[in-house]
């Protein structure tokens, strides 16, 4: 499977998850996508964190656009491989 496919639906699930977890705490908070650069012959990484969380040292903002939470996974992968194809993640 396409290395990039793979990122995103790994980000994707990860979202989905959490987005599940905050619905059911009765939190309503956009995610952000984030993303930490490959390293040569090291893909990168997507990531999305909701808004009230620390973010994890060494991880870029993607964009400042939020994800609302609790959309159905199709949306989650849609959206993050919307605003994720120029960024550096692959490896090289």
């Amino acid at each position: 499977m396409d290395e990039f496919v793979q990122l995103v639906r790994k980000c994707a699930e990860q979202g989905e998850a959490l987005g599940r977890m905050m619905a059911s705490a009765g939190t309503v908070e956009p995610m952000y996508l984030y993303f930490r650069p490959s390293e040569p012959g090291k893909p990168g990484a997507l990531f999305l964190v909701r808004d009230s969380a620390p973010v994890s040292p060494g991880l870029q903002l993607a964009t400042g656009e939020g994800l609302r939470c609790n959309v159905p996974y199709d949306n989650y992968f849609q959206w993050v491989y919307d605003r994720s194809k120029r960024l550096p993640v692959l490896a090289f």
